[in-house]
């Protein structure tokens, strides 16, 4: 982990000094030289016939006192936290500009079976690095819980996401999972925790000097995505990416899309100037 300290310092330093974007290959550089932790506490994203993953969490968590802090990977690593920090910022398209995250999850090698997040607050952003094939993330962005097993969901009323070639944003409390690739597959996850609005404010500084932009206490959750309709109706809207973009906001993100996704071609020109 030291030498991928050493790598986010010295990309970040010369992305600075160049006055560029912190470049895909540097994000993967790091990734290749972080050593990931077995995981054994994520039951519900484990691979059929596998007892742990190979996955790390950066930023805030409440641990099973009850204690809202940052993680010590973050401590001990922050110009890694602050490498995948500034990747996002640099491609953050103005229509979500005002993205919030507290938490990234990064992952290696592994296909999450179809599960939901139980603790995010409002979507997350997702973007997958390495050289490999498939791994297309399948979501069901109407997925409001009333079907009980997600085993019933119809494959027809999903869709898919090429990560590897775009920045997807989606609700992670909808069902989803991760199709067999072939090769070397990482994953870098921004989302806000449940517990955002209890956390510290001194908890919270730290987060921003990391370059994380954190959600108010009273954060709408549906500013940049709505909320699911359900299939019981009728999946309804299934609209995404960028163009579904500039409409009035409500509490239930009434005009907003179910997912976006940007192809990470159209957001490498100009995004320099959402360098901080």
């Amino acid at each position: 982990r030291l030498v991928a300290q050493r790598e986010a310092k010295a990309a970040l330093e010369t992305a600075r000094r160049d006055r560029r974007q912190v470049r895909e290959d540097e994000v993967l550089k790091v990734l290749r030289a972080w050593r990931f932790a077995r995981k054994t506490s994520r039951l519900n994203v484990l691979p059929e016939g596998q007892d742990w993953v190979f996955s790390d969490t950066l930023g805030l968590l409440r641990d099973r006192t009850g204690d809202i802090h940052l993680t010590p990977a973050t401590r001990s690593y922050p110009e890694v936290v602050q490498l995948f920090n500034q990747y996002l910022l640099d491609r953050l398209p103005q229509e979500v500009a005002d993205f919030k995250w507290t938490t990234i999850n990064v992952n290696c090698n592994y296909s999450a079976k179809l599960h939901r997040d139980g603790n995010n607050f409002g979507p997350s952003f997702i973007k997958a690095f390495g050289d490999f094939s498939d791994g297309l993330l399948k979501y069901w962005p109407e997925d409001d819980k009333a079907v009980d097993k997600m085993e019933d969901l119809k494959e027809a009323d999903a869709v898919t996401m090429d990560l590897k070639r775009s920045l997807g944003m989606f609700n992670g409390y909808c069902a989803h999972y991760v199709q067999p690739f072939r090769g070397e597959r990482y994953t870098v996850v921004f989302f806000s925790v449940g517990c955002h609005s209890k956390t510290p404010e001194d908890r919270k500084e730290s987060l921003r000097e990391l370059g994380m932009q954190v959600p108010a206490p009273d954060e709408d959750p549906h500013a940049l995505l709505r909320a699911p309709r359900g299939y019981r109706q009728g999946a309804g809207d299934r609209e995404g990416g960028a163009a579904a973009t500039s409409r009035k906001r409500g509490s239930s993100g009434k005009g907003m899309p179910s997912f976006r996704a940007y192809p990470i071609s159209e957001l490498e020109v100009g995004a320099a100037s959402n360098r901080r």
